[in-house]
């Protein structure tokens, strides 16, 4: 990747996935359903691809499964938008943190397996998102903590990430085991210039590393995508390589991604958004990362 990308990368963010009284109407689903439900996260996916021109289903709409599984709380916001929100955190200290083991057949992870199959049975190719370890500590406790934890408890910080890196790699086996096409990950807790760069080298890249490492030997038919704000950071590192695979003119991003995995088997892609999966490419590359 050429240097001024890193140098001057500005992330849009994961869009807070606000779904619209409209959208719901047309998907003929109920706005908390949306997050709950699988038959409404499928019909939400679907009626978003179509809307958009999308070739990807995207699910799912917030970490409300995550947060469920390690004991942490959403609330509906009590008007008529019905959008979720994150809850009071269950900590306030980083030592006082616990890492259960996810289950995958209760809940709100069996709901979302459950509608990457319904997408899967009308014949949709489906993008799952999942969040980093950071990104999911900071479901349990405060970002300033963990931030503090970066520079003096960096031992504590890795076994509980090392934790979740554990649930990260089962959950993406179970999402690639429902059908899914591509992972999406991120962890933007730690994205590009949220910490230092010796901190980063030392502690979080080298957790990342592992994270990916493992969910691409889980998911070896799996298409890993990573969030271009934790991508370029982590080359920027030298954690991973980058190598340009070109793909035809006119495509879109999401269509390239497929073309890139069928005919050269490139599995780990960064320095992209998948936000704009529906976009035609201005430049028809996909950028293949290969992990050092």
């Amino acid at each position: 990747m050429a240097k001024g990308f890193m140098e001057h990368f500005k992330c849009g963010g994961e869009p807070e996935r606000h779904i619209a009284t409209e959208l719901c109407q047309r998907a003929g689903v109920e706005v908390s359903d949306v997050y709950c439900h699988s038959e409404a996260m499928a019909a939400m996916a679907h009626t978003i691809c179509q809307l958009e021109g999308d070739m990807l289903c995207k699910l799912p709409f917030a970490t409300m499964a995550e947060a469920e599984q390690l004991g942490a709380k959403w609330n509906f916001i009590s008007d008529k938008s019905q959008q979720p929100m994150p809850g009071a955190l269950p900590y306030e200290k980083l030592i006082e943190v616990k890492i259960p083991t996810f289950s995958f057949d209760y809940g709100l992870m069996q709901e979302n397996l459950q509608a990457i199959r319904l997408l899967k049975h009308k014949g949709e190719r489906v993008s799952f998102n999942i969040e980093g370890p950071f990104t999911l500590l900071s479901l349990l406790v405060p970002s300033k903590e963990i931030y503090k934890g970066m520079r003096a408890q960096p031992e504590l910080l890795r076994r509980l990430c090392e934790q979740l890196i554990d649930n990260i790699v089962l959950e993406a086996a179970y999402v690639a085991e429902a059908g899914a096409d591509v992972i999406s990950y991120a962890d933007p807790l730690i994205s590009c210039n949220m910490v230092s760069p010796k901190v980063y080298t030392t502690l979080c890249g080298d957790i990342i590393r592992e994270a990916l490492q493992r969910i691409m030997v889980a998911v070896p038919e799996v298409t890993v995508h990573v969030c271009s704000a934790t991508s370029a950071a982590f080359q920027r590192a030298g954690f991973c390589q980058c190598r340009p695979f070109v793909v035809p003119k006119e495509m879109c991003y999401g269509e390239a991604l497929c073309f890139a995995r069928h005919q050269a088997g490139v599995q780990l892609v960064g320095h992209g958004c998948l936000q704009h999966s529906c976009c035609k490419m201005v430049k028809p590359v996909v950028y293949e990362l290969k992990l050092c």
